[in-house]
């Protein structure tokens, strides 16, 4: 069972009407209105109601008539709107299309004119569920996403996440699978912030529906299981729980584990309040455990409770389940050879599914007819072909309508606030004039800053330039560095050390006579010369090694800065630098901004952290270089102190280089400052 968000289950209870005379006819009524995803996947809308003599649903709707005529004399505009709005709802809960469109229309231009968003956004909920009732899916899928919009405009999170639902719930009857799975997990985000447990239910079960449609079974059951474990926490279960274990006998049902299939089902049935809780439900389980019993082979009791489910169905006027048990007895009759009946029973059931336009069941119909009656096979198979094609071209021509009505409303959102906008600005406008006197000193005064700020922004500007021009002559110094080290290492190493090379292998190919003490000597002084070449081939080849790598300047700068700051401080400091970052490559005013951002963020911790600690990081992540300045002084609060200068300084110099900067700050815990630079 797939329960749709409809405000007829989740948003009323009761209303006080507005005269004493509407309350009197409402006053031992309890009206649920649910629309109930069936095993053949079509809408049932129940009404339950309980009246007092007299009050017929005939009653009712005169009741609502006089009311709406007599609100429609009300001049408070606010309580004109509040109670069109519960005309509109009480008017769709019982089918008066023409009271609810009167009522509803009222509602939206009156919400608008006040600008009550909350109403919009209820009209728009209002007219999705009118759609759905007349099956117009797209039209229903539309105010919907509308209503939505303005939901999260209003950061009301529980009924954007009903509207989310609502638009998966469509996509999934028009088999827009993918679609409908997307806002079912977006709608569950919502709901587990908000600990919403039976709607988590339901999203969930839709998602196993879903999934079974798809066959991907073993999702499916992952599902339906996720959804009963949701129930558990919900303390009025009502009937979700036997129409779960029903979903999961389909899936099992497709699977051919019959066995399985009926296990869930006697469970539901073990329900023994099932027949007064829900007779609908009850009438629909055992029609598919008798199916499922007729499928698996065993034929004991299968027609009596296939019969007596019908009996049920037909005594509550359950059209749709009516066609679906006509087709459970169709097969079993065609299996059991008494074609008569199983052809009369699918004519029946084809009959009754065109009558209410339940085109799956119409093609199920079809296609047992044309393997049935042999003589108008043909004609069965070719109506079956025709109607196949045209749905699926129906449902892609209703899917690709999602996409345009998305991009439709982002275009009227964006109309709407150009005008709000332009709105504003008229008003401002109007303000200013009046102040024009005041302000004139105030722009004075301010232009004297601005000039202050000018000044100081050209001397900032100096100062970076002078330490790019001190970053560039520290590179050209390290380059001549590296160039005479080079140098003398290539000296060393191809002149020096090839001569004593050769001196020693001179002195090997010497035939020198004399005694042991001499010879010794001899041998010693040679192996002196070999370990002295050693020597210089090591002093060589560190020589050659780029220990004065262009980062030093940079770096050493840095490090001149930290030293400086934590004296002032009185903190301690660690500095962690990633050795694969080449600063050679990096450009100078990125470095010129790295060290700004640095000393700004050392002087704000002088200031106010009352840190003894500071971790200074550089890494190279995905060609960005990050830095991370961490202090564990007392922190503070972000959404008050954000705006400050040094933060705002910081962020203008990480955005003037497409960066990021992001402020994480647990006041009494300390402050992480990231900046992250593409490079």
């Amino acid at each position: 069972m797939l329960v749709f968000f409809t405000k007829f289950n989740c948003k009323y209870f009761y209303y006080f009407f507005i005269f004493h005379f509407l309350t009197s006819c409402y006053k031992d009524t309890k009206d649920v209105v649910e629309l109930t995803l069936k095993n053949n996947d079509s809408i049932n809308i129940k009404i339950n109601q309980s009246r007092e003599k007299g009050n017929d649903l005939t009653s009712i709707k005169d009741k609502l008539s006089d009311a709406y005529k007599l609100i429609e004399k009300e001049e408070r505009d606010s309580f004109k709107n509040e109670y069109l709005l519960k005309i509109a709802y009480e008017a769709l809960k019982i089918n008066d299309s023409i009271l609810f469109k009167l009522a509803n229309h009222d509602a939206n231009n009156l919400s608008k004119k006040i600008n009550d968003t909350i109403g919009i956004a209820e009209t728009l909920w209002n007219y999705g569920d009118y759609f759905v009732q007349n099956e117009k899916m797209d039209s229903a899928y539309n105010h919907f996403y509308q209503a939505n919009k303005l939901y999260n405009s209003m950061h009301h999170k529980y009924y954007s996440a009903k509207m989310l639902f609502n638009m998966a719930y469509i996509q999934g009857r028009l088999k827009d699978y993918t679609g409908s799975e997307k806002q079912t997990f977006q709608a569950i985000s919502k709901f587990k912030e908000l600990n919403k447990n039976l709607s988590l239910y339901r999203c969930y079960n839709h998602l196993g529906v879903i999934f079974n449609e798809l066959e991907e079974f073993d999702k499916a059951i992952f599902y339906h299981d996720e959804a009963l474990s949701y129930l558990e926490k919900v303390s009025n279960k009502n009937t979700y729980k036997e129409g779960s274990l029903n979903n999961l006998s389909l899936v099992y049902g497709k699977q051919k584990n019959f066995v399985k299939a009926i296990q869930y089902l006697d469970e539901a049935l073990d329900n023994d309040s099932l027949k007064f809780l829900d007779i609908n439900l009850y009438a629909k389980l055992i029609d598919n455990r008798a199916y499922y019993r007729f499928l698996s082979g065993d034929s004991t009791n299968v027609l009596v409770e296939l019969s007596k489910s019908l009996e049920i169905k037909d005594s509550l006027d359950n059209i749709s389940g009516i066609v679906i048990s006509k087709l459970h007895l169709a097969e079993f009759y065609s299996i059991y050879k008494d074609t008569m009946m199983a052809i009369e029973n699918a004519k029946k059931s084809y009959v009754l599914s065109k009558k209410i336009n339940n085109n799956r069941d119409k093609l199920a119909s079809l296609k047992l007819l044309s393997k049935l009656d042999k003589m108008n096979s043909n004609k069965y198979l070719n109506e079956y072909i025709l109607l196949a094609d045209s749905l699926q071209f129906k449902e892609r021509k209703t899917r690709n309508k999602f996409a345009r009505i998305r991009f439709e409303t982002e275009e009227y959102f964006e109309e709407t606030q150009r005008l709000f906008e332009q709105k504003i600005w008229i008003l401002l406008v109007s303000f200013f004039i009046v102040l024009i006197i005041i302000l004139l000193y105030y722009i004075k005064v301010q232009k004297s800053k601005q000039n202050k700020l000018f000044f100081d922004k050209e001397q900032e500007l100096a100062n970076e330039e002078i330490y790019s021009l001190i970053l560039k002559q520290q590179s050209k110094l390290e380059e001549g560095q590296l160039h005479e080290r080079n140098r003398i290492s290539e000296e060393l190493h191809d002149g020096i050390l090839g001569k004593l090379f050769g001196i020693r292998m001179g002195f090997g190919f010497l035939n020198l006579k004399g005694d042991d003490i001499t010879l010794h000597k001899y041998k010693s002084q040679v192996g002196e010369i070999q370990q002295i070449e050693k020597e210089i081939r090591a002093i060589s080849h560190d020589l050659k090694n780029e220990i004065l790598f262009s980062k030093l300047n940079f770096i050493t700068s840095v490090k001149d800065l930290v030293v400086n700051q934590c004296e002032t401080g009185d903190y301690q400091y660690n500095i962690t630098i990633d050795d694969t970052i080449c600063w050679k490559e990096v450009d100078e005013k990125i470095k010129i901004n790295l060290y700004r951002i640095i000393q700004e963020a050392l002087q704000n911790i002088n200031k106010y952290s009352k840190a003894t600690k500071v971790d200074i990081d550089f890494n190279l992540i995905d060609k960005m270089i990050k830095l991370s300045i961490k202090d564990n002084g007392i922190g503070f609060d972000t959404k008050k102190e954000k705006n400050g200068i040094g933060l705002k300084n910081i962020f203008l110099r990480a955005q003037k280089f497409d960066g990021e900067f992001v402020v994480n700050s647990i006041i009494y815990k300390g402050t992480i400052l990231t900046i992250s630079i593409p490079v």
